[in-house]
């Protein structure tokens, strides 16, 4: 107990030496000292968190009215030129898009499922000419409606980019990449590769 005293006490007081060599009691922190340090945020190309947050509200609310068969109301999400592929449905303009309404509600008009999109991991990549480039994971679930059996039908990345116009971000590419495509891709590279050594 004698030898674990002085140790303790020595331990205490170089900490608060070690302190008291970083502070400085006559520093004054003025007006004039704190301009300086502060960066000026209206110089930063960063994607402000507000940004950020209207640019989820945008991808999400495309995907639950998506999942929603509102596709009527997917139109105020999207950029007059969008362009991609989402869970096998082409997007090619918002025209096209609207011409197409019609025929995809009609298509799960009578179906007993209802589909959900699960995203998670958003990243952002701010670009040039107020465009960023957006990437997400994202995993695709039906529910059967008559008998409450929950399907995982697809899992994958979903990569796509957004474009800034009168203040508001649209949608001006969205493509879903789900992760089957890697399983067939590296099958078939094993499968060749076993071709060749036999």
């Amino acid at each position: 107990m004698s030898r674990f005293f002085p140790f303790a006490t020595a331990l205490v007081l170089s900490t608060i030496g070690l302190f008291s060599c970083h502070t400085s009691p006559e520093e004054k922190i003025t007006a004039d000292s704190t301009a300086a340090v502060t960066p000026d945020v209206g110089h930063i190309r960063d994607l402000g968190y507000r940004e950020q947050q209207q640019i989820e509200k945008v991808i999400y609310g495309f995907c639950e009215h998506f999942d929603n068969g509102h596709l009527d109301k997917c139109v105020e999400f999207m950029d007059d030129n969008i362009r991609g592929e989402i869970d096998g449905v082409k997007l090619k303009g918002k025209q096209n898009w609207t011409a197409k309404i019609d025929s995809l509600v009609l298509s799960i008009r009578n179906t007993h499922y209802q589909s959900r999109h699960l995203i998670s991991n958003m990243q952002f990549y701010p670009g040039t000419n107020d465009t960023v480039r957006v990437t997400m994971y994202a995993s695709n679930l039906w529910t059967d409606l008559t008998t409450g059996q929950i399907q995982l039908m697809s899992v994958g990345y979903y990569k796509g980019k957004v474009v800034k116009k009168d203040g508001k971000w649209f949608i001006a590419v969205l493509n879903s990449l789900p992760d089957s495509r890697l399983v067939k891709k590296f099958y078939q590279d094993v499968h060749s590769d076993r071709e060749v050594l036999q």
